[in-house]
């Protein structure tokens, strides 16, 4: 077994070719590929009709792919770049009207763009949408008022990536619409809001249908086996009875007899038969027989799109003449071996592409996707394993190491996690009776509450620059000032305490609709002199934060238990010395408050206690 391992590591060795080698027989390749198609060319050999259908097809659907990927993709691409000026903080996300404008120019650039919008972290809907006579809406609206809009908000939340949701409703237009969503993140990975693009469904049937002007109106995009996203008949929609609740029509609804047989059972051809596989088949419909081709297209919704077009087979018997244009033909043959050529340079530059963004991904700390490609050529390849093998590592480390951490190491070195004395604020938070309800809970299920439940607070925590310090079963604990001094650590802590609050008071509404329990939950917060630093054995160090503030912001969140009451959900404590580090208690909303005095474990005398939500 090891001799047969070894025999296969050779044969792959022996594939991987040097750079200079692969451009000679690339070229080489070029030269005998572009004589021997000319020569086989002007010899006569011909096709069939059945095989210039299934050309013909082909390529406009490959027309039709391309043309849908380079106008979709170039609204996920201005969408990034605006989210990546947002984030960098060249555009101010507090200023709708900046927004707005960049958002409407983005819209002039991609004339696909139907809608675009701007999610704020308060759940502000800052929209622009170019209405089917021209008119240009700019508003602000709530996201509560949109169907799903939180749920949607909390994908966005949670997500790394831009990506293409689910089809939603436009009630404006009346008609269900594409859309793409990219989180806006700061460089130091925190959340700060969301971007929107919507496309028509009518706009998607025109795009195609552009695509698709040899077939005459007979072009479609399905979504599984019977539902129709694009056809000449959605241009404009209306009449077809769509709703929310019924996004799409079937393939029985869109006025196609034809479209409407697709699955029939397919008719067998001695040509057709062999060479269609699994792009196309035959059948027979209005006494004809069509010539169904189409592609499977993904990445632009959760489900896969089927692209295509049919034709009747007899379209074939025209512009046949191969002897006479056998000339136009080589001539082709040699443009189509120079584009190999071309696309085997483009190749190996996006190789050598990869491995610089790979590099760059390191940087970043984002180790979530794989960075190798496997490529032919040996010194790319060899880089990529090596890069491939060093994300897998660090990826672990990323997973236990805060992000803040390591950019400071980066940004100070071994300076960074000198061992220090700093004020700072701690939080301690507990889910209340986690562990009754986890025994009525399978494993999974257990473990997929607690990490929809730590997302939430993590990005309440890191939207208020906090360092989450550790997990505790179901506790939490973070720390706003130890990695590098901040004088407003205390309003810091009280707003992330806020926003959890509230994030798990609009969590817990969700889980009630869909008849679950809600989840209950104590904070304490505690502000205090620490020790910051590498704590622990010299083989194994964690950063962290000790002293006698610690110990007092976990009792304070033990002391919740004498405040929570029956039926309450969320419990916020602050020390009296958090709430005199607050700069702004107005702002805050905290000028109010009137402390109550408690015993707390290792103190002689009761301290004061403010109860903040």
């Amino acid at each position: 077994m090891t001799t047969l391992t070894s025999n296969g590591a050779a044969a792959r060795q022996r594939l991987r070719l040097p750079l200079i080698a692969a451009l000679a027989l690339a070229f080489i390749s070029l030269s005998l590929i572009s004589g021997i198609a000319y020569i086989v060319v002007l010899a006569g050999a011909t096709n069939t009709a059945e095989k210039f259908v299934l050309d013909r097809a082909g390529r406009v659907v490959d027309a039709q792919v391309a043309s849908i990927k380079i106008r979709l993709d170039a609204v996920t691409d201005r969408l990034q770049m605006v989210a990546a000026l947002a984030g960098s903080g060249r555009l101010d996300i507090s200023s709708p009207v900046d927004m707005r404008e960049a958002l409407w120019v983005m819209m002039t650039q991609v004339p696909a763009i139907y809608s675009a919008a701007f999610a704020t972290f308060d759940f502000k809907y800052v929209r622009v949408s170019r209405r089917p006579d021209g008119q240009v809406i700019r508003d602000t609206i709530s996201l509560a008022d949109l169907p799903r809009g939180l749920e949607r908000f909390r994908e966005l939340q949670t997500s790394h990536v831009t990506f293409w949701g689910a089809l939603f409703w436009d009630e404006a237009l009346k008609q269900p619409v594409l859309n793409v969503r990219t989180p806006i993140r700061r460089i130091d990975d925190a959340f700060i809001g969301g971007l929107v693009a919507t496309v028509a469904l009518g706009d998607l049937s025109v795009l195609i249908g552009e695509a698709s002007h040899e077939s005459e109106g007979r072009y479609f995009i399905l979504v599984g086996r019977d539902r129709v996203l694009a056809h000449r008949r959605l241009v404009d929609p209306r009449g077809l009875g769509l709703s929310a609740e019924r996004e799409l029509p079937t393939i029985k609804e869109v006025d196609d007899p034809v479209l409407a047989r697709i699955w029939s059972p397919p008719v067998r051809t001695p040509l057709l038969g062999r060479s269609l596989g699994d792009i196309g088949h035959v059948i027979e419909a209005e006494g004809r027989r069509w010539l169904f081709v189409y592609r499977k297209l993904e990445g632009y919704s959760p489900e896969p799109w089927l692209v295509g077009q049919y034709l009747p087979l007899e379209e074939a018997s025209t512009d046949l003449d191969r002897l006479t244009n056998g000339a136009i033909v080589g001539g082709a043959t040699l443009a189509v071996a120079a584009l190999l050529a071309l696309l085997i340079g483009l190749s190996m530059a996006r190789s050598i592409r990869t491995i610089t963004s790979a590099a760059e991904s390191i940087e970043r700390l984002e180790f979530d996707q794989p960075f190798h490609r496997s490529s032919r050529l040996r010194e790319i390849d060899d880089a990529g394993h090596s890069l491939d093998k060093a994300r897998g590592a660090l990826k672990w480390f990323g997973a236990y190491v805060p992000h803040r951490l390591v950019f400071r190491l980066m940004e100070l070195g071994e300076d960074a996690v000198r061992s220090r004395r700093r004020n700072v604020t701690v939080m301690f938070s507990d889910i209340v009776e986690f562990t009754p309800q986890a025994e009525d809970l399978p494993e999974q299920q257990t473990a997929e509450l607690l990490n929809h439940h730590f997302a939430l607070l993590g990005a309440c925590i890191d939207h208020e620059q906090g360092v989450i310090d550790k997990y505790i079963g179901d506790a939490v604990m973070a720390v706003w000032g130890g990695l590098s001094r901040m004088e407003d650590h205390a309003d810091h802590a009280v707003r992330a305490a806020l926003a959890i609050a509230r994030v798990i008071a609009e969590d817990n509404a969700m889980r009630r609709a869909a008849g679950q329990p809600p989840i209950r939950v104590r904070i304490g917060l505690h502000s205090g002199p620490v020790v910051v630093g590498n704590i622990g054995a010299p083989g194994r160090v964690n950063f962290t934060v000790v002293g006698d503030t610690v110990n007092i912001a976990q009792r304070f969140e033990q002391l919740g238990k004498e405040f929570m009451k029956d039926g309450e959900e969320i419990v916020v404590l602050a020390s009296g010395s958090t709430l005199g580090a607050v700069r702004d208690q107005d702002a805050l909303g905290l000028g109010s408050l009137k402390p109550e005095q408690r015993m707390v474990k290792g103190h002689d005398d009761p301290v004061e206690v403010y109860r903040l939500a």
